[in-house]
């Protein structure tokens, strides 16, 4: 005797759905987007709605030598000495780059934002200058120092000689006398150009427009005691001490001269940093995806990664219950247009084919438009755009079923329509409306993100999917990962449950072999 097959409906179904590898694949990601939805407000390793920076002590990271440069400074006096200085007149020349501090002989540097630019100290004749590059990539060297040679002791009158100059590049380069300096003046000065942005008037008339002519400025501090020539001559005239400075735009040296007199106090020469280069990231926004912040950090410097997983709860929520709501009017209106028919058919069927009339994203804006934004209106308007798919869809398995001869049997024997609709239609059509929602939730998520993109959700600073690549939009466009990780959240997630409906499709679909 043979064994008759014992396997229920629901095995049966397993059975069919596992030989659908992408669709199995495709489910076991969304259980894992489920639960990440539930569990995200949880398990963020940052609150999604406050910058990194104000919970990195809470979470015992320290980032404080990350997020400043630290300089040492000294000074290089007349006499070869080398001795504290301090007082020094400090700028940054782009200050939407860097702001800068001194303290105790140091000098802080703090990035605010990213970019290449200059920071300038400078104390009496004496400026120098530090190339500073905030999140950028290496550019080209600066000019940061001068160093004047003069004579070693007194001079006497009439006494004619030459100063020898010596300038020194931020990549630690030295240009040595007059000649070659201005044979790279001008490289060393575009580049200046280049990374200098603004000025704020700290720098004198002269040093701007030594900066603009690209020249090397001599100049005497006494003309009755020591004159100078454009290329550096000296000429002793009278007795006493003279200085020379020199200066090549805002950089700047002097140079003490003492003619028939005894040199008095060392003046200072040249100011001494202990970098003469300095590259920081900018941990205040836009940090790069690390073992620290996978995702990166936003425009505000918000952990990506922990927005992420913090919007998956309610842009899945925004799936479900707009298309949850949708399928129960549409599949009622369905049933009774199809069951019923004649004028009943009629009025809904003609309502149906008005609101297919317009696409979905305009008829959901359309919707917006007359509530208002919100997260509950855009889940109503998600859910007007869903209606009329599944009223069609009801409709037509309706007709069919409500044809054969159970249900006509059902009627002969004075059976209730409701108990027929809900005993012998909706069970047969189960199958299809179970297709379409799966396979309608990936939509309605995609149109949820859409209206969240275009501004007419809720609070724009949620961590919503589309929120996020809509703030992105305005304010990352250099960078990827703030548009990136969001966006591939959203299209994981739609390609998900449409290879989900396909392969329930394809299960359930009693046409299909085995």
């Amino acid at each position: 005797m043979k064994s008759q097959n014992t396997h229920s409906p629901f095995q049966l179904f397993l059975k069919k759905f596992k030989k659908q590898t992408m669709a199995v694949v495709a489910f076991w990601i969304l259980i894992g987007i489920f639960l990440l939805g539930l569990a995200g407000p949880w398990i963020t390793p940052y609150d999604p709605n406050r910058p990194v920076t104000e919970q990195y002590e809470e979470k015992g990271i320290d980032k404080t030598k990350e997020l400043t440069g630290s300089i040492q400074i000294s000074g290089i006096m007349s006499d070869g000495t080398e001795r504290p200085v301090s007082e020094l007149m400090l700028q940054s020349t782009n200050r939407q780059i860097s702001t800068v501090s001194e303290s105790n002989g140091s000098i802080t540097i703090t990035p605010v934002g990213q970019g290449s630019t200059t920071v300038l100290m400078a104390k009496g004749g004496v400026a120098t200058q530090i190339k500073l590059d905030v999140s950028a990539e290496d550019s080209p060297p600066i000019l940061t120092q001068l160093l004047l040679q003069g004579p070693a002791g007194m001079v006497k009158k009439g006494d004619i000689f030459q100063l020898e100059l010596e300038a020194r590049l931020s990549n630690d380069v030295k240009l040595i006398g007059f000649e070659q300096i201005r044979s790279n003046l001008k490289q060393v000065v575009g580049a200046n150009k280049a990374v200098s942005q603004e000025n704020n008037g700290f720098v004198t008339a002269k040093k701007k427009q030594s900066e603009e002519d690209g020249q090397i400025h001599y100049q005497s501090t006494d003309e009755k005691v020591v004159r100078v020539t454009p290329d550096g001559m000296v000429t002793a005239l009278g007795q006493g001490i003279g200085q020379v400075k020199v200066s090549i735009g805002p950089v700047s040296t002097i140079v003490p001269i003492a003619v028939e007199t005894s040199m008095q106090e060392p003046v200072l020469v040249q100011i001494q940093p202990s970098q003469t280069h300095i590259a920081l990231m900018d941990n205040r926004k836009h940090q790069q995806p690390s073992l620290l912040h996978w995702f990166g950090t936003d425009h505000q410097n918000r952990d990506i990664f922990s927005r992420v997983l913090s919007g998956t709860r309610e842009t899945l929520f925004i799936g479900f219950v707009s298309v949850g709501i949708g399928a129960v009017i549409g599949t009622l209106l369905g049933l009774f247009a199809g069951y019923y028919g004649r004028w009943i058919d009629s009025i809904i069927t003609r309502l149906t084919d008005i609101l297919l009339a317009f696409p979905g994203i305009l008829l959901a804006i359309a919707v917006i438009a007359v509530l208002g934004a919100g997260m509950v209106n855009i889940i109503f308007a998600v859910a007007v755009f869903t209606v009329p798919i599944f009223i069609r869809i009801v409709r037509g398995s309706a007709l069919a079923l409500k044809q054969m001869t159970y249900v006509e049997a059902a009627k002969s024997i004075g059976v209730q329509d409701f108990v027929i609709i809900m005993r012998h239609i909706l069970p047969g059509m189960l199958p299809v409306v179970m297709v379409y929602l799966t396979m309608r939730i990936g939509t309605a998520i995609l149109l949820g993100a859409a209206l969240s993109f275009l501004g007419l959700g809720g609070d724009i600073t949620a961590p919503e999917w589309g929120a996020m690549l809509s703030a992105a939009k305005d304010n990352s466009r250099n960078f990827f990962y703030p548009t990136f990780f969001p966006g591939i959240a959203i299209v994981l997630t739609v390609v998900c449950f449409n290879l989900f409906g396909d392969g329930l499709r394809d299960t359930l679909d009693p046409k299909l072999k085995e």
